[in-house]
């Protein structure tokens, strides 16, 4: 495909983008564009090569998976009527019980708050009780867990050329977003902005269909302490987006160019190098050496 109709349909794309963005139109559950992402994105759609295609700003939430199917080879009749799910998918009446894209307040996470309403709250309003001993050695790989989950910024960006996706890519890492990569990047690429560093996953109850009933897995104090926890990824996500930003600043600025200043190198270089320290601890880990250890804090999901 040559370049001149590369930049026409990246111009038709943009056009479309920012006219539905213009008009309120929104895809995502929530329905419109998270406040804290707006200035970075207002900059990204500024630059006549880019446009943001999706975005998060960052989110905690209380999910239930959906139906999964059953270990035997043939599946049954409801479940192949109504859907099932892969292991924490969202198919199969998954869904979200509480999310919220802002830090959870103070008041919700006190300890002398009403434990009633905090329930209420996180298991979006599903009764709850604490899991019985016998429960536990019932699970299986039918079993839908409820899961506390906090998942940080991502930022997918459409770009007309591959040296403006190298150019934010390099953008991203600097900022700490270092699970950053490129798609297609034949055509026009899009660069996802990402990071898994700051990401968990906790499995908090265990539903009952039958009953309609989450058998908590962690009682409230335990749920509250987890709500903090989210609270200070919320800030250092915080931290990240303004620290992408600034570096997003100059580069936007910048004439298209294949060279990177080397202090921009150096920055790509490092985080370059965690990146692969990370991956061989985690191999490390995963064969079960004791010298494993990860550089950076966080579980992934």
């Amino acid at each position: 495909m040559g370049l001149e109709r590369l930049k026409q349909e990246f111009s038709a794309r943009k056009k479309g983008i920012l006219e539905a963005l213009a008009s309120g139109t929104d895809a995502s559950p929530k329905g419109s564009v998270d406040k804290q992402i707006i200035p970075v994105m207002e900059l990204l759609n500024s630059h006549p090569g880019a446009v943001t295609t999706s975005s998060c700003s960052g989110r905690v939430s209380a999910f239930l998976e959906g139906r999964k199917q059953s270990s035997t080879a043939s599946i049954s009749k409801q479940e192949y009527e109504t859907g099932v799910a892969a292991i924490g998918g969202k198919g199969g009446d998954g869904r979200w019980l509480f999310v919220t894209h802002d830090p959870l307040s103070d008041d919700i996470l006190q300890d002398s708050q009403d434990d009633a309403v905090f329930l209420k709250t996180l298991f979006g309003g599903i009764p709850s009780e604490p899991a019985v001993t016998q429960l536990l050695p019932e699970v299986s790989s039918e079993t839908r867990y409820v899961h506390f989950k906090f998942e940080p910024m991502i930022l997918h960006v459409l770009t007309e050329t591959l040296e403006i996706a190298n150019r934010l890519l390099t953008c991203a890492i600097s900022s700490s977003f270092r699970e950053s990569g490129i798609v297609s990047p034949l055509k026009n690429p899009v660069v996802a902005i990402r990071t898994t560093g700051l990401a968990f996953d906790a499995p908090i109850g265990i539903y009952d269909p039958e009953r309609n009933i989450i058998q908590r897995l962690i009682e409230p104090s335990g749920l509250r302490v987890l709500g903090r926890l989210t609270n200070d990824r919320f800030r250092e996500n915080s931290r990240r987006i303004d620290s992408l930003y600034k570096y997003l600043l100059p580069a936007m600025e910048a004439p298209e160019t294949s060279l990177e200043s080397k202090q921009m190198r150096a920055r790509r270089k490092r985080a370059e190098g965690i990146d692969r320290g990370r991956h061989i601890a985690t191999t490390r880990e995963s064969r079960g050496d004791e010298d494993g250890d990860p550089l950076e804090g966080g579980i992934s999901f």
